[in-house]
């Protein structure tokens, strides 16, 4: 059975024991503060700032070890605001020294350091994880890429504006922002007063140039479309509107191929990655954020903790016992497990049947599909745990008879060995292999 979170919290609270020294730190930009506590929640010191930096760092580290000296404590336990300055860096340093990490979510209220031992030394805190090497970078690479696919959706909605005020017709003859023909088109001729100037045979030489297909074609279409367009007249404002739109939309389509490639990279640094991606609908992309996010699978010992960590375990909303996910976990893993829903319920038959059941509630009323999606998203993070445990690869072949709960999870492949599992990396064309737990 799982654990509640009472459990939990009484588990964390008897690991603060009489040689257990708890440390609240508050962060700062520039200066820290700290609290030590004894079990008993008497303060053994508070001291006010202790600076960001070398010299700090080292100054709060013979603090820490003068105070086990003095009262003769071997555990070090180090709370801190989850979302605070140099969280990072100071949780890596601490767990360098061997000291033991919680972070503390200190909600709109504002935390002073002994609130935040305090806190600790009663189990409301949460284990620090300091992901390394590929996972540090693939969830740094991760989060770069969230950034610059916003710049990257806000320059499209920028330009189909543009265009949709001074030239609406070209929508119906370029239907995607990709097209390179359009891309050269907007460059050289952007507005309707430009391809009449340049006429029918220049607009035909730049689609040609820019390998557009039919460019005599398209090009005619272009200039009719000028003739009658009903856009407004453009101005020196809307050209400089429309160049600086247009240029973060080159430049953040180029950074997203940059980013693409280098997830794609690291994620053949894990061999169990091909696992994943031998789900049906799973790319390397989605694949390579879902491992940024996640971290090390090994830090996870059942696949609810997976569903909590990603804020899909369902909470009561209100007093009538509505339901709905937390989202209290990783909104960006949370993300990307829902856009991996809907790529194996589009590709897997195995999900597909499983998702069809789910719109179904047992009343026999239909579900809204994002709350069947959701289910999926759950089913999927299961599956997911088994591949990886088991090193195996994802098979569409199931048992046809029904049982409670669904269908069955896909059998295992074995390979030539018995008791080992063999699969191929999609990304290198390498076999690796592992026992099967």
């Amino acid at each position: 059975m799982a654990e509640t979170d009472d459990t939990r919290q009484t588990i964390k609270h008897h690991t603060i024991d009489d040689h257990t020294v708890v440390i609240g730190v508050t962060l700062g930009r520039e200066f820290h503060a700290l609290c030590l506590m004894n079990k008993e929640g008497d303060t053994l010191g508070s001291y006010p700032e202790f600076s960001n930096t070398r010299k700090g760092f080292d100054a709060f580290h013979a603090l820490v070890e003068e105070t086990k000296q003095t009262y003769g404590f071997t555990h070090v336990v180090i709370g801190m605001e989850s979302t605070g300055y140099s969280v990072r860096k100071l949780a890596a340093f601490a767990q360098e020294n061997g000291y033991d990490v919680r972070l503390v979510r200190t909600a709109a209220l504002r935390r002073n350091a002994r609130a935040i031992a305090l806190l600790v030394k009663e189990g409301h805190a949460l284990d620090t994880r300091m992901e390394e090497s590929v996972y540090r970078q693939l969830r740094s690479i991760a989060h770069t890429r969230e950034s610059v696919l916003r710049h990257y959706t806000a320059s499209q909605r920028a330009l189909r504006a543009i265009l949709d005020d001074c030239f609406p017709e070209l929508r119906g003859i370029f239907p995607s922002l990709k097209s390179k023909g359009l891309r050269a088109l907007l460059t050289a001729y952007p507005f309707p007063d430009d391809v009449l100037k340049a006429g029918c045979r220049g607009v035909t030489e730049l689609l040609r140039k820019s390998a557009e297909k039919k460019a005599l074609k398209r090009a005619q279409k272009v200039v009719a479309a000028a003739e009658e367009s009903v856009g407004v007249t453009a101005g020196k404002a809307d050209r400089m509107r429309l160049m600086i739109s247009l240029d973060d939309y080159t430049r953040s389509a180029a950074r997203l191929k940059e980013l693409d490639r280098e997830l794609t990279d690291l994620l053949t640094e894990l061999p169990f990655s091909a696992s994943v991606l031998s789900l049906p609908g799973v790319g390397p992309v989605t694949c390579g954020v879902f491992f940024g996010e996640l971290g090390n699978p090994a830090s996870f010992t059942h696949p609810k903790k997976i569903t909590s960590y990603a804020g899909y375990d369902p909470r009561e909303q209100n007093v009538r016992g509505t339901r709905a996910i937390s989202k209290r976990g990783r909104p960006l893993l949370r993300k990307y497990l829902y856009l991996m829903s809907l790529g194996v319920v589009k590709r897997s038959s195995f999900f597909k049947q499983y998702y069809e059941r789910k719109q179904k509630n047992p009343q026999g009323k239909q579900r809204a599909k994002k709350e069947a999606l959701c289910a999926v998203a759950i089913k999927l993070i299961r599956v997911i745990f088994a591949l990886i445990r088991d090193r195996r690869s994802f098979t569409e072949t199931m048992d046809h008879e029904t049982v409670e709960g669904g269908p069955k999870a896909p059998h295992r492949q074995h390979g030539l060995d018995e008791g080992v599992v063999t699969f191929h990396h999609p990304l290198r064309g390498t076999t690796h292999e592992g026992p099967v737990c």
